[in-house]
């Protein structure tokens, strides 16, 4: 539980009976509390204090319309604001709700432990949300760096073969015209010498474009370990769902880096419901509320938001927010359908209606959150029912295909397989790696679902005997 004595909450308020109970109700469990009974009073006290929650009493026609409401989200975005009020309708608070100018409201009378167990929910959230956007920004100015790095690596590789091109040419040149210089021996020698440098640069230069390389898949690696963290289930959810993706853009025989950008955007595909209450998360669809399922049904445009801020991953951001989007138009956030009225009417990308496909059939089986869990053959007769509204027909049936091969059922015992992390004297010969296994220093050392032999061991061992030992070893269990 985070330190509530850093924390402030201001409470902007028309009754100071309320503001009293407020503060009373606050301060005994170790907030900092203002109080405020004017509302252009309550926008100094949140310019020179920057307090962490805003609760605040609404009693004008228009919640959404509130210049108080949008005044506060335009000095302190990251504060959490806490509609208190006796309005009932709905209408007008899921407006305030979808605008952003509030994040929670509870209704008068309110009972003071829900109010803290909200107030304590809501700055958890706002910790991890701020976390997660300066780790953004430092993934973005990282890549940033690579991306222009790499740019630099390919021009300078590029020149420098065009040099050794020269070379040799100046080369064969010398052999068959000895009157290009007086000591053809030493020309020979000279140039042999100048192009042994050349190609050390070379070899420098392939070795920095692969380091760079590697740095970028670090990157992609930290984001999936950063919904790992926060999320384990939403985890293997997504890491099943590429694994899905990929199989079927194989099959589909796209080109090897559109399946490889498809994998990585379908492993991400989700991210944007940690930015969503984990409250919500956990209700089934169909319980939500109106509001609640206004809030879920924004976790698409989070996740295009987050990931567009990461240069070398922004190609993934559309494909990220249509994976909701349905076949006939009847989906989220756009409403854009697989066979748009025009040309120039926007089309859900096919990395999108891949992940649908393969998110939807993975929650059938596993998320309970999304209805009575179904088997296999269920689950491929639900998408047989979806074809043509929910899904592209053909990628359906391609997927069925793929699905029901009998290498995609054994692949798909690995998959469900369990797991654990394992170290690196525990490692024994015969395991199976579930996972790629790497260095500190991202150096590959074994591919996933090989079988750890003894010469893997020796050189795991000799790799932390440099320093550089295997990090995260994941074998399957059993």
């Amino acid at each position: 539980m985070m330190n509530q004595m850093k924390q402030s909450i201001l409470c902007v308020d028309s009754d100071e009976e309320i503001l009293v109970d407020l503060k009373q109700n606050l301060e005994i469990v170790g907030y900092r509390v203002f109080t405020s009974n004017d509302e252009e009073q309550g926008l100094e006290i949140i310019k020179n204090e920057r307090p962490n929650v805003i609760i605040s009493d609404q009693r004008i026609p228009s919640i959404s319309e509130s210049i108080f409401l949008q005044e506060t989200r335009n000095i302190l975005p990251d504060a959490m604001r806490i509609l208190l009020t006796t309005q009932t309708d709905l209408d007008e608070i899921i407006d305030a709700i979808n605008l952003g100018s509030i994040h929670k409201f509870i209704l008068k009378p309110w009972q003071p432990d829900i109010l803290l167990e909200m107030i304590q929910e809501g700055l958890q959230q706002q910790k991890l949300g701020i976390e997660n956007r300066k780790l953004t920004l430092r993934l973005a100015r990282q890549y940033k760096y690579l991306k222009e790095t790499n740019a630099s690596l390919q021009d300078e590789l590029k020149q420098t073969q065009n040099e050794l091109n020269k070379l040799i040419e100046e080369m064969d040149k010398a052999n068959e015209q000895d009157e290009i210089f007086d000591d053809e021996e030493a020309t020979e020698t000279q140039l042999l010498e100048k192009a042994k440098l050349r190609v050390k640069q070379l070899y420098d230069e392939v070795q920095n474009l692969r380091q760079a390389t590697d740095e970028y898949k670090a990157i992609f690696e930290t984001l999936n370990s950063i919904i790992e963290t926060s999320n384990p289930e939403l985890h293997k959810h997504s890491n099943r769902v590429g694994a899905y993706c990929t199989w079927l853009a194989e099959a589909l025989e796209l080109d090897s880096q559109d399946v490889a950008d498809i994998a990585q955007a379908a492993i991400l595909h989700d991210i944007g419901k940690l930015e969503i209450d984990q409250e919500i998360l956990e209700k089934p669809i169909e319980e939500l509320s109106a509001a609640e399922s206004i809030i879920y049904r924004q976790h698409p445009f989070l996740g295009r938001k987050l990931i567009r801020r990461i240069t070398g991953l922004r190609e993934f951001g559309d494909i990220i927010q249509g994976h909701h989007e349905h076949y006939d138009g009847t989906g989220y956030p756009d409403g854009i359908s697989g066979q748009p009225a025009s040309a120039s009417a926007p089309e859900i990308p096919i990395g999108s209606r891949l992940i649908a496909i393969a998110s939807d059939y993975d929650n059938m089986l596993y998320s309970e959150v999304h209805g009575e869990n179904l088997s296999h053959e269920d689950a491929l007769k639900a998408l047989k029912e979806g074809k043509s509204t929910l899904y592209d027909p053909e990628l359906v049936d391609k997927f069925i295909e793929v699905m029901e091969d009998e290498e995609t059922k054994e692949k798909l015992e690995q998959l469900n397989r369990p797991t654990r992390i394992a170290r690196i004297e525990e490692v024994k010969s015969g395991m199976i790696a579930a996972r790629d296994i790497t260095t500190i220093r991202n150096g590959f050392l074994l591919k996933a679902d090989t079988d750890i032999e003894r010469k893997h061991l020796q050189s795991f061992k000799e790799y932390e005997k440099k320093g550089d030992p295997p990090v995260d070893i994941c074998i399957y269990i059993g």
